[in-house]
């Protein structure tokens, strides 16, 4: 067959595939739903407008909606299933108030439909993830190059805090993962549970000050990445996760304080440093109760699957990263209502939280719905401390390693 002919046939075919698509589009059927949004019943302030999201399921489009009260109407919805989140904020007397409500796999099929979706209440953390990279660059051959993962938290508060005794963990899906014990019996709700690790900062409660405006960088190996990848220098961090496994394996041990490995949920992850490199669900908590110890974790309905229970109360923010757009969400949406995801691994890309306001000093307030759909875009060039946040005043080294 020659080429032209080739071509002309191609171009017939999507010709007809267009005018078919097109044609599917026009003789779609289309629905209203009625959504009653129910309020926490202590504790609420009415916010100005709620935001309404229907997502589809099986193509990841979102239909949005804003709402001036608790009920409303989405029209122009397509026959399918849906999961719907809900969020509003409410601020001022000094604090805010994020309200988050979810249902998932809503089937939309008929006329007359309507959806009861109650509201929960949570205050703004102080200590939120600013920026994280995790999907890793490339070397400088091409090849990927697994080594300049990095986690920044800032300080979004009006006041100092502490990050003495600060942990990171990486949780299971809550669909996926079911963890029980006779002490957790009734109350499994209550808790989120992680799956990988648990890296803690060490600290007396008072050595590690963050005050507002700073942060601090949590790196997987805290030297200068861009001598040897397409990277960035990581070698003014303030932590770093290093373990006997990563030193045994050739990891110098550099500048930035060390993380303290306190517990190894899963040894395996460790081979992957921080976390998945396609995506993973992060958590950064305070414990209320002292965390299990080795070979004491919870066991899961899935063989040689444990878990570390940690209550929902405790955690400061939590970020929910996946593969791709149709995939299924580790957190629950009282934790987390969205999610993003980066390209595949080596892609050097970082999710970074939207800037909200700027305070009358300059300091940068950063958007905080505990909706990562909302408060997160994605940057092709990782950068520490962007817009200009400060680092503490007790990180003072500068030499690259």
């Amino acid at each position: 067959m020659s080429k032209v002919k080739f071509l002309w046939i191609f171009a017939l075919v999507a010709a007809l595939m267009n005018i078919s698509c097109k044609k599917d589009v026009q003789n779609a059927k289309y629905y209203s739903v009625e959504v009653n949004i129910v309020a926490p019943e202590n504790g609420f302030v009415a916010p100005k407008s709620y935001k309404v999201v229907f997502n589809n399921v099986g193509n990841g489009e979102n239909i949005t909606a804003n709402f001036t009260d608790l009920k409303g109407t989405v029209d122009k919805i397509i026959t399918g299933t849906y999961n719907i989140t809900i969020s509003a904020q409410y601020s001022g007397n000094g604090f805010s108030m994020n309200y988050l409500g979810s249902v998932e796999n809503f089937s939309v099929s008929k006329e007359n439909l309507s959806v009861n979706i109650p509201l929960k209440v949570s205050k703004t953390s102080d200590l939120v993830f600013k920026e994280i990279h995790y999907n890793a660059a490339e070397n400088l051959k091409g090849k990927k190059y697994l080594k300049d993962t990095y986690f920044e938290i800032y300080n979004n508060s009006d006041k100092t805090v502490y990050a003495d005794g600060l942990c990171l963990g990486d949780a299971r899906s809550y669909k996926k993962f079911k963890f029980s014990s006779p002490e957790l019996k009734g109350k499994e709700d209550d808790y989120i549970f992680i799956g990988s690790y648990v890296w803690k900062i060490p600290g007396d409660g008072t050595k590690y000050p963050i005050a507002p405006g700073e942060s601090f960088i949590i790196a997987a190996w805290a030297k200068d990445h861009s001598k040897e990848s397409k990277s960035l220098d990581l070698s003014t961090a303030e932590f770093e996760t290093v373990c006997q496994k990563y030193l045994d394996k050739g990891q110098t041990n550099c500048n930035a304080v060390d993380m303290i490995l306190e517990c190894t949920i899963s040894p395996n992850s460790l081979a992957n440093q921080l976390g998945q490199f396609r995506g993973a669900a992060w958590v950064l908590f305070y414990p209320e109760v002292a965390l299990r110890k080795d070979g004491k974790y919870l066991e899961s309905n899935k063989p040689k699957n444990y878990g570390q229970e940690v209550l929902k109360s405790s955690v400061l923010d939590a970020v929910d990263c996946v593969s791709k757009e149709t995939d299924d969400k580790r957190l629950p949406s009282d934790i987390d209502a969205g999610k993003i995801w980066c390209k595949s691994t080596g892609g050097n890309q970082s999710i970074v939280r939207k800037v909200a306001s700027t305070s009358k000093d300059g300091r940068k307030i950063y958007k905080d719905t505990n909706n990562t759909s909302e408060d997160f875009e994605i940057s092709n060039k990782p950068e520490i401390r962007r817009n200009g946040a400060k680092r503490p005043s007790w990180s003072t080294w500068n030499t690259a390693q």
